[in-house]
């Protein structure tokens, strides 16, 4: 117990000394210097509110299940800069409860250092940070649902707390203090869970990235915390036409050691228009235990009438372990943005 408390004072520490070195560098952006007269607010911004939105309509059919239509989505979000160097996105979706999921603020001060603030994306793996809008299928992976840290707790991959970002050279990172308890609620625990993310890019269309989360779960106040951890890597190649994608994800929780992995490509048939998708992923919910791991093919055509807007159709097939098929279905979804 001397030691955890020990542990929680040290990253205590290490949250106010972040805090109170931005605090510093925010005050040499909003306090003129002495002797120096001028006729502009250098906190005035010029930059327009953006505006932007989404809804997504799904039809389901499966083998063996309910065929349904849903409103999958019903997205609005709008961004800006308030104030040079400090900039904001506020997102809410209309079909969720409850309905914010984005609220952070950015302070930029150099393309090598920011902080952000607020609820946002956990700085973990890459399909995790991908707009629903923009991943290549209708589903995201099971392993990124089931590990990724905010939806392995059923969040949309968010949570409330503050992060360091920025770029050097060809490495971009991001790391950061969260409550761990997912979208608008807060801690459940003393600890705070830390998250990681660095990502290296040797060539314009070549990424590989690594991901570490490091945390304590309380289902709900007072229930005793249980070990959250994850560790991630990625690899992503975009060249033209043709792009690819992989993760690998591992976690524990207590003793249960779990991981999942999948691999994906596509392929631009009519250049903007037309893209032709495969993927495979796979997740053991739990490596000491035997034919409890669920893999998924999925193949995928995506039709885009413009940038936003885009008909997707996938062919579902679930695998047992055993590789018996277990269940088929085929997903249609209308994605309407602007």
């Amino acid at each position: 117990m001397a030691i955890q408390r020990q542990e929680r004072e040290k990253r205590k520490n290490v949250v106010v000394g972040l805090i109170l070195g931005f605090l510093f560098e925010i005050s040499l952006l909003v306090v003129p210097v002495s002797g120096q007269a001028s006729t502009e607010n250098p906190l005035l911004s010029t930059v327009k509110l953006h505006v932007s939105g989404y809804t997504q309509v799904l039809y389901s059919w499966w083998e063996e299940g309910v065929d349904s239509f849903l409103v999958k989505r019903a997205r609005l979000s709008l961004s800006g800069e308030i104030a040079r160097k400090i900039k904001f996105k506020l997102q809410a979706d209309a079909v969720k409860s409850p309905i914010l999921l984005d609220a952070q603020v950015d302070f930029e001060f150099s393309p090598s250092i920011g902080l952000r603030i607020g609820q946002f994306y956990v700085p973990f793996g890459r399909e995790n940070r991908t707009s629903s809008s923009e991943i290549e299928t209708i589903l995201r992976s099971q392993v990124v649902d089931k590990l990724a840290p905010s939806r392995d707790i059923g969040s949309p991959g968010r949570d409330i707390g503050a992060m360091v970002f920025g770029k050097f050279s060809a490495i971009e990172y991001m790391a950061g203090f969260f409550n761990g308890s997912g979208v608008n609620k807060t801690d459940t625990n003393e600890n705070k869970d830390f998250s990681a993310r660095v990502v290296l890019r040797p060539a314009a269309f070549i990424s590989i990235g690594g991901s570490l989360y490091n945390g304590r779960h309380s289902p709900a106040q007072g229930d005793r915390p249980f070990t959250r951890d994850r560790v991630g890597i990625e690899a992503g190649l975009d060249m033209g036409a043709f792009s690819a994608r992989t993760e690998y994800i591992s976690g524990q929780e207590n003793q249960t050691k779990r991981d999942g992995w999948y691999v994906q490509g596509s392929y631009f048939v009519l250049e903007k228009k037309v893209q032709a998708v495969i993927k495979w992923d796979s997740y053991d919910q739990d490596k000491d235990a035997a034919s409890d791991r669920s893999d998924l093919l999925t193949l995928g055509i995506n039709w885009f009438f413009s940038e936003k807007t885009k008909l997707q159709v996938n062919f579902n097939s679930y695998r047992r372990e055993s590789g018996e098929t277990a269940n088929r279905a085929v997903l249609v979804q209308f994605q309407a943005g602007f």
